[in-house]
């Protein structure tokens, strides 16, 4: 037995090391060049959202909207500050000082306009953004692998009937020899044969070339290894259900997706937002009013043993682009031995002149989330009467496609019959192949058109992957 050479051995090892995923996990992406990838539509939706980076950042951001909301929660409770100070003094011929305090501070928001009932809220309606950020983008990715999905199915079944189209123009060429060797046939009648072979061939070649392209976009769209072998396991007819489409109704349709559209939830939510913020700023002049109290312990030796309490108010307002503020206080010191009450005022002249291009702006935020909430509804109302419109002519091109196949059946068994008695050319009977194998494909195409109209048809309407297949199966 011959040793393996080296270099074939270093090679193997540098491709078990390049199939281990980047993140310390084998995964289905980086499998063995070896192992046939079987992806059946279920498979394949389960690998590209287990791969999907992008998902997997909006789940993330979501968790963050979540922090900030219990961030916002917080600003509805008290504040509270400990703190504990020690001074010691050395005086030059005096004597010297020591001072302990010990203190509590709490700071209560009475009333603040509604602010932090307006922060709490958009906090809130951002976790539903990002929540709805992560729905809709997953079934768009679930539409683009059934679509893509879809497509392959339909270069494989292309494949298989060119195959077909040449193992026919095959046979009548090889007749078509022996009967010129024969003499029945002239050298002309064999040079038109091999030409429409040909033409087969290239038919042929161009469906490969387009499934091989089809199949490197396939695994871009899944994140499975350039270098992994994968084989679509489906059967356009067995695994999809296509059912007449005369009983839809376009106008129920919409008023689903006006429901269920989580893209219409977060207009609706930008919206909301919008119109806070713009009643946040028409109601600048409303003032914030906060109570403080405070305790401590003070005294020259520790622990401090010398009582003392407070409680102050403070308020502040916005008048006209200048800040007016104040307050008043009452302090206890040494265990009632010393009272203290102070009150306080002051104005900052023109110190906040940009209230007025902050309520233009929000004004503008208002009507433009407005207007984008309705011709979004609109939009998705024009959407669905066009795929309404376009699925029920994929329903009539399948019938009129399936009738010319019948009907190019039906021809060729008559014209190999004359072709094989004589009464017709082969030439004739190669060209009704190819025009059988063309309305075949036609056909093929006109399903799949149907499959990816009613997939984008769901996705339009909010619903999930095979809510048009039950929709329409309670219609009949």
């Amino acid at each position: 037995m011959k040793q393996v050479p080296a270099f074939i051995l270093l090679f193997i090892c540098i491709f078990c090391v390049s199939s281990y995923d980047a993140r310390g996990e084998s995964v289905i992406r980086n499998q063995s060049e070896t192992a046939i990838l079987k992806l059946d539509i279920i498979s394949s939706v389960s690998i590209a959202v287990s791969n999907s980076y992008e998902l997997d950042e909006i789940k993330a951001r979501e968790g963050l909207y979540s922090y900030a909301i219990e961030e916002k929660l917080r600003s509805f409770f008290p504040s509270f500050t400990f703190s504990y100070m020690q001074t010691d003094e050395v005086i030059k011929r005096d004597t010297d000082s020591r001072t302990s305090r010990l203190s509590m501070e709490s700071e209560i928001a009475l009333y603040d306009g509604g602010k932090r009932s307006l922060d709490y809220d958009v906090a809130k309606l951002n976790a539903l953004l990002a929540r709805n950020d992560y729905r809709i983008s997953l079934n768009k990715l679930i539409v683009s692998v059934r679509e893509a999905y879809l497509n392959l199915l339909k270069l494989k079944e292309t494949v298989r009937i060119y195959e077909i189209t040449l193992e026919h123009g095959m046979m009548q060429l090889e007749f078509i020899n022996k009967e010129f060797e024969l003499g029945d046939a002239t050298k002309l009648s064999v040079l038109e044969i091999e030409a429409k072979v040909k033409e087969i061939e290239l038919s042929l070649k161009q469906a490969v070339d387009e499934f091989e392209a089809a199949s490197r976009k396939f695994k871009q769209l899944l994140r499975i290894n350039r270098h992994t072998p994968f084989e679509i396991s489906g059967d356009l007819d067995n695994d999809f259900v296509i059912i007449p489409v005369s009983e839809i109704n376009e106008e129920e349709l919409i008023s689903i997706a006006l429901k269920k559209r989580k893209e219409v939830e977060s207009s609706f939510a930008k919206y909301e937002i919008s119109m806070r913020n713009n009643e946040m700023n028409e109601n600048y002049f409303l003032p914030n009013i906060t109570l403080g109290l405070n305790y401590n312990l003070s005294g020259e030796e520790y622990p401090p043993k010398e009582k003392g309490w407070g409680v102050n108010i403070k308020f502040s307002s916005r008048i006209f682009g200048n800040t007016v503020s104040g307050g008043a206080g009452y302090n206890e010191n040494g265990n009632g031995n010393s009272k203290a009450r102070s009150e306080n005022t002051s104005v900052d002249v023109l110190n906040d002149m940009s209230y007025k291009s902050n309520l233009l702006e929000s004004r503008i935020e208002m009507s433009k989330s407005g207007d984008e909430l309705y011709v979004m509804k609109e939009n998705i109302a024009a959407d669905i009467a066009l795929l309404c419109s376009g699925i029920k002519n994929s329903w009539e091109m399948i019938g009129i496609a399936s009738r010319q196949v019948e009907l190019y059946d039906s021809q060729l068994v008559i014209e190999r019959l004359k072709a094989d008695m004589g009464e017709s050319r082969r030439y004739d009977l190669l060209e009704k192949e190819m025009e059988r194998a063309k309305a075949a494909v036609a056909l093929l195409n006109s399903k799949i058109k149907y499959l990816t109209t009613a997939s984008s048809l769901e996705l339009t309407a909010g619903m999930d992957v095979d809510f048009f297949k039950n929709y329409m199966k309670s219609e009949q």
